[in-house]
């Protein structure tokens, strides 16, 4: 239980990078197939060796789920939250992924696989739920009186396409679950099928990308390498790990619950690095989602009863 604890809370560093990697992403010259390029294209290299080992065991799973699982955490969701984050700051991109995930992945696993919900389940959730309201009306009024309604109607945007990256990543972390794939091997698995696809929409110029179009003398080396370290080897490979040791050894909806700390560590690290301070409003919606986030995750609970629950059997 110790190991899954200290699973969740590297995992929780490792994505509050990823959204800065993210936000750094979109104030450069680099298009969301470029960050995605970082992000899988290490993975598929170094974990191939162990994909390929364990081709039988991922033939068993049902396409279902390795559908769930690519689109959840594949190339699909990382386009969204890139697009996503070219029109709302990190606080707000941090909080709407990992804040309302434990949201949708619990209605997933209540109405889907008849998972029990406590009290105090019930109650943290509607903290968090408290706490995003907040956040969404937050940034509403900051743009009342402006004449300028298409900056309005880009954050609007922003905002509901990280909320669908939410459900997204809440349909890979139950497929995750259920296919019960060794955790190093979906993470190869994902970033393989990414990159073989996102090569593909790149050469038939479907989607732009600033590196096939420009010589190598043009890259941005340092940003490459960030972006990488980050992307690629910690999102990739480190927090694909440890966060589906989390949410084996926790549990799929208490693991959730955890991440929607990440708000607060990314927020406050967007500070020094983005210089982007958020208001009283944002803060005190903050710590709804931080204390709710914590309270779902029934850690108060002497008997957490949804522990004791087992995923539906996987068929063929």
């Amino acid at each position: 239980m110790l190991l899954g604890y200290t699973s969740i809370a590297v995992t929780l560093m490792i994505w509050a990078s990823f959204f800065l990697s993210l936000k750094g992403g979109a104030n450069s010259v680099l298009a969301p197939a470029d960050i995605a390029m970082t992000r899988f294209l290490i993975p598929s290299l170094v974990l191939f060796p162990l994909v390929y080992k364990a081709r039988h065991a991922i033939a068993s799973v049902p396409k279902i789920y390795l559908l769930g699982m690519f689109i959840g955490c594949g190339l699909p969701y990382l386009l969204v939250t890139s697009s996503a984050m070219q029109y709302v700051p990190v606080a707000q991109g941090s909080a709407l992924v990992p804040g309302t995930l434990p949201l949708f992945v619990t209605m997933i696993a209540v109405f889907f696989f008849k998972q029990p919900l406590s009290h105090h389940r019930i109650i943290g959730f509607a903290l968090v739920i408290i706490g995003i309201v907040i956040f969404l009306f937050t940034g509403l009024s900051m743009h009342e009186g402006h004449t300028n309604d298409s900056l309005v109607g880009s954050e609007t945007l922003g905002q509901l396409l990280f909320l669908f990256a939410s459900l997204m990543w809440a349909i890979f972390t139950i497929s995750a679950r259920v296919a019960n794939l060794n955790a190093l091997v979906v993470a190869g698995l994902i970033s393989l099928m990414s990159s073989i696809l996102l090569i593909a929409l790149i050469v038939a110029g479907v989607l732009p990308s600033y590196l096939y179009e420009q010589s190598m003398t043009q890259w941005p080396v340092n940003e490459l390498l960030t972006h990488s370290a980050i992307q690629g080897v910690g999102a990739g490979i480190i927090a694909a790990a440890t966060y589906l040791y989390a949410v084996q050894t926790l549990g799929a909806e208490r693991s959730a619950a955890f991440g929607s700390s990440t708000p607060v560590i990314a927020t406050l690290l967007a500070i020094p690095i983005f210089h982007e301070v958020p208001s009283v409003s944002s803060w005190v919606s903050l710590a709804f989602i931080c204390s709710g986030s914590l309270l779902a995750s029934n850690i108060f609970l002497k008997k957490d009863a949804s522990l004791d629950y087992e995923p539906p059997k996987r068929h063929a």
